[in-house]
């Protein structure tokens, strides 16, 4: 189980946390599916939660304000940035438009969080004690993160001028999907078309990858905990995959990879 203790490179999904109107029934919920334990951060982190697994932390929760009506029950994922502030003002600049930040947050990083020119929320952080998930492509952490837009060709051009990511265009058909690399790199993350089939209510959003052991398991273990499949699971070159809803109604995936299935 290799431990991520750098800095991501900027433009790299590297951490999610989840806003939800009852912590409790989430940490329920997530322990049992992921198999997290949870550390209560000092007063001052606002009630923040880290979420670990084996010790490791992978992910974030907190609660919702009950008197701000504009948040939602929702995962958020958040992008490395070597200058939070400096990636803002090309976000700015490219459409983008920030409701929180840049700020610090005590010694742990800079974070700034808002939404891209079709509407999805995201966040940017630059590191500083926290680097973000401290495991990747393990079971019970962060795989993959993709924008789903309702306005495609704005997205790809958005993320391409903030982060400078090279766009690979893999969709088929009337399925519209671009992998986003750095450099030529391993792919960091993707960009899709909310398809037209998708209810007319679904808004541009980030969706959040966890991986599993078995996206079967996982899918039938979502619905014995109260949450909801959204998606059955289906396989992809990728791995096979789920998209689902937490008791919330918090949406977000889990995905069996493909070396996973290989050792199972």
């Amino acid at each position: 189980m290799p431990v991520h203790e750098e800095a991501f490179a900027p433009g790299t999904p590297c951490w999610a946390d989840v806003m939800v109107d009852d912590l409790d029934h989430a940490r329920d919920f997530y322990g049992s599916l992921f198999g997290w334990t949870f550390e209560d951060l000092p007063p001052e982190a606002g009630g923040y939660v880290m979420a670990r697994k084996d010790g490791h932390v992978v992910a974030g929760l907190m609660a919702r304000n009950p008197d701000d009506a504009g948040q939602v029950n929702a995962w958020t994922v958040y992008l490395a940035t070597d200058d939070v502030d400096a990636a803002a003002e090309r976000a700015r600049a490219a459409g983008g438009v920030f409701f929180l930040g840049p700020m610090d947050v005590l010694q742990v990083g800079r974070i700034a969080v808002g939404a891209d020119p079709a509407g999805a929320a995201y966040g940017l952080w630059q590191a500083k004690e926290h680097t973000g998930t401290d495991l990747v492509d393990e079971p019970g952490a962060l795989c993959w993160a993709e924008s789903m837009s309702r306005s495609y060709e704005a997205s790809k051009a958005f993320y391409s001028d903030v982060f400078g990511y090279r766009l690979e265009e893999i969709g088929e058909g009337g399925f519209q999907y671009s992998v986003a690399t750095l450099d030529g790199e391993k792919p960091v993350g993707g960009i899709g078309a909310i398809p037209a089939a998708a209810p007319a209510d679904v808004p541009s959003h980030w969706m959040v990858y966890f991986a599993v052991p078995d996206a079967d398991a996982a899918a039938e273990q979502v619905t014995s905990l109260g949450g909801s499949v959204m998606q059955p699971p289906f396989d992809t070159p990728y791995g096979r995959m789920a998209l689902v809803a937490g008791t919330r109604g918090e949406t977000f995936s889990v995905m069996q990879l493909p070396e996973q299935a290989a050792t199972d």
